[in-house]
Formats: structure tokens, sequence, C-alpha cells
């Protein structure tokens, strides 16, 4: 009886762990949808920003006057937004509900015959009605994301935490208690 009572304990034990190791691993995956995280760019008057998964962002033009950019987001040659705001203004695109970019003029400045506009902080998330992007570390992989058997995109929701690495040492933990246990009352 008494191995029983140690086995329901360490049983519930590990019932009780075991969300403990689960949850930090699914709550990185939200991280993994901001593609580009408070950064900064800058840009000339017509010059145009190149975003992951095909965004393009033009600074169209800059008036001296109003202080004011007019700028205009596309993908592929189709024009999805475009305003015209001023510094301090938030450029904020959205695609099914959620919030595919959020840019914030920072600063206009105006010189000789050349215009240049700061956008700081810069955020851009993950469009999930496109193709995963392309990114740097993608290429030294050789295009796949590193751990990744498919062709599965970032933040999708899969827990990647929980993994040998945790497991093995836990079921060597519990049998080692077990041979001991067993040696000890039987």
């Amino acid at each position: 009886m008494r191995i029983g009572k140690y086995l329901l304990v360490l049983l519930l034990t590990l019932l009780l762990c075991l969300p403990a190791v689960v949850l930090p691993a699914s709550a990185a995956l939200v991280v993994e949808d901001i593609l580009l995280n408070d950064t900064s760019i800058y840009l000339l008057t017509g010059s145009t920003w190149h975003f992951y998964q095909g965004y393009n962002f033009t600074v169209k033009s800059v008036n001296q006057e109003t202080e004011s950019v007019w700028l205009e987001l596309s993908l592929g040659n189709k024009i999805l937004y475009s305003r015209i705001l001023g510094e301090g203004d938030n450029f904020i695109y959205q695609k099914n509900d959620g919030t595919i970019l959020d840019i914030t003029v920072n600063t206009i400045y105006v010189g000789d015959g050349e215009e240049m506009v700061a956008f700081s902080p810069v955020f851009q998330y993950y469009d999930r009605t496109l193709p995963a992007p392309f990114t740097p570390e993608d290429k030294e992989n050789g295009g796949k994301k590193e751990g990744s058997q498919d062709n599965t995109p970032a933040g999708s929701n899969s827990v990647n935490g929980l993994s040998f690495d945790i497991i093995l040492p836990l079921i060597t933990a519990v049998a080692i208690l077990m041979r001991n246990i067993k040696k000890k009352y039987i």
C-alpha cells in the first residue's frame, strides 16, 4: 500500500510540474508573430522601404508648408493604403482585424532640395494570409527555419518547448525514484 501512495504523490507532482514546462514554450510563440519590433527607418522622398512578406512602404512627397508627408503602402503592384500624416502621427495598416504595420512618423527633415523622413518606432506583424517571410537567418539554414522539418510558418500554434532535453531527465528521475522505492519496501 505504501508504494501506491508514493506513486500517487509522484504522479501528482509530475502533473503539477508539466504545465510549468509547457507554458513558457507556448508563451514564446507570440513573440514570433513580430517581424520588426520597435525599429527605426529613414527614407528620402520617392524612396521605398521593402518590408517582409512583400509589403512596400513609399514616401511619395513631403509638404514643407504643412510639415506633412504623403505615404503609400503597396503589396506587389496593388496600392493597399495611402495617408498624409504629420510628425507624431501613426500609419497603421490592419488586415482581418489584425495589425500588420504600425509606423510612427517621428521627424520630417527638410534640406537643400531633399526631404527625409524618420519613422520610429516601426512594428511589422506576421500576415498569416501570405507566405512565410524569408529572413536572413533562413538563408544560413538553407531556407529552413532553425529546427523546422516542414514548411510551418513561424508563430504557428504548436508547442515546441517540450523536448527530450526536458522529458528525458524527468523520466530518468522517476525511474530511479521508483526503483529505490521498490527496493526499500518490497
